[in-house]
């Protein structure tokens, strides 16, 4: 039998070492071994989420390479606040405040990451062909105080969650919006502008719009809401234009959006009312214009319309009134 030939041993102090030299730089390997999360953390400083969510808007509201967002480049981490369409806060620089994208040819749904542009004010996305819903995540968004989303072909609900105490403008007109209008919109403290007008909205109008100090402008036109006026949208201290045309609501006019002391705009033809014109006492009203065509109106024409020293285009037409035009009208 041939005897084996043996490795020499190395001495057991040499093992000790080399089994240390393993064990160094396995631990020098690890320090630099950093876990994808820690590495994520390490780089999504409040601007780089802001551009990385720029890039994610593009990825979602755009095929289009040559397009109006050809521009957002993925290799330009520091010019993004130049971007068209872009703007960043003065102060603050490289975080996103605004976003204008009107007439962009937007495509596509907005997504949630959207809400990462934590500082976001302005939203104008009007005149695109954006569908699917309206994210509700918009309502993380609390220095929102403008959102424009008209005459795109957006679906689904108004979310419930819109609440930035900054939102003074709610434009969501000309899209293919369902359901009822939320009653949250009228607890907005600063909302001045609530334009849901062309969409297939269904539902009362909600009281608590009645509750609100801010509102200017109220449109709801072409929808088929139904239910009475709430007359507490009188109360609106500083409401100028209620247009409600073109739905299908009823019952008698609120004598009180007569005696508004704001009120300037009052459509609300092309619906469902019945019973006569209130009669005004308030002749220092500033109403200069006054729709109530095509409804069900009956009884006469209110001689105190012609005390209204501001009113300037008064339509009847296509109603059931009774008896002759009121000579304080000057007809001529």
């Amino acid at each position: 039998m041939c005897d084996r030939q043996r490795r020499p041993v190395p001495p057991l102090g040499t093992l000790r070492s080399s089994w240390l030299l393993i064990l160094v730089v396995h631990s020098c390997l690890s320090s630099f071994a950093v876990h994808p999360a820690a590495a994520a953390a390490s780089s999504s400083s409040p601007s780089n989420t802001d551009f990385q969510t720029l890039l994610c808007l593009k990825l979602h509201l755009s095929n289009d390479p040559g397009g109006f967002l050809g521009s957002w480049k993925q290799n330009d981490s520091i010019g993004f606040c130049r971007w068209p369409g872009v703007t960043c806060s003065k102060t603050n620089t490289s975080r996103v405040v605004a976003l204008d994208l009107g007439s962009s040819g937007l495509n596509g749904q907005i997504p949630p990451c959207i809400t990462n542009l934590t500082l976001l004010a302005r939203i104008h996305f009007p005149d695109n062909q954006l569908s699917g819903q309206i994210p509700p995540e918009l309502g993380q968004l609390s220095r929102l105080g403008y959102l424009n989303l008209s005459s795109n072909s957006l679906s689904g609900s108004i979310p419930n969650t819109l609440s930035s105490t900054y939102l003074e403008v709610i434009d969501l007109e000309s899209n293919k919006l369902t359901g009822g209008i939320p009653g949250e919109l009228g607890m907005l403290r600063n909302l001045s502008v609530l334009n849901l007008a062309g969409n297939s909205l269904t539902g009362n109008i909600p009281i608590s719009l009645g509750s609100s100090t801010s509102l200017v402008s109220v449109v709801l036109a072409n929808n088929t809401l139904t239910g009475p006026i709430p007359s507490v949208l009188a109360n609106c201290s500083s409401l100028q234009v209620l247009n409600l045309v073109s739905n299908n609501l009823g019952g008698g006019i609120p004598p009180a959006l007569f005696n508004s002391t704001s009120l300037r705009r009052l459509n609300l033809g092309w619906n469902n009312f019945t019973g006569s014109i209130p009669d005004v006492s308030n002749v220092d009203s500033p109403l200069q214009y006054l729709t109530l065509s095509v409804n069900g109106l009956t009884g006469t024409i209110p001689s105190s319309l012609g005390n209204f020293s501001s009113l300037r285009l008064l339509y009847l037409a296509a109603n059931h009134f009774q008896g002759s035009i009121p000579d304080r009208f000057h007809i001529q």
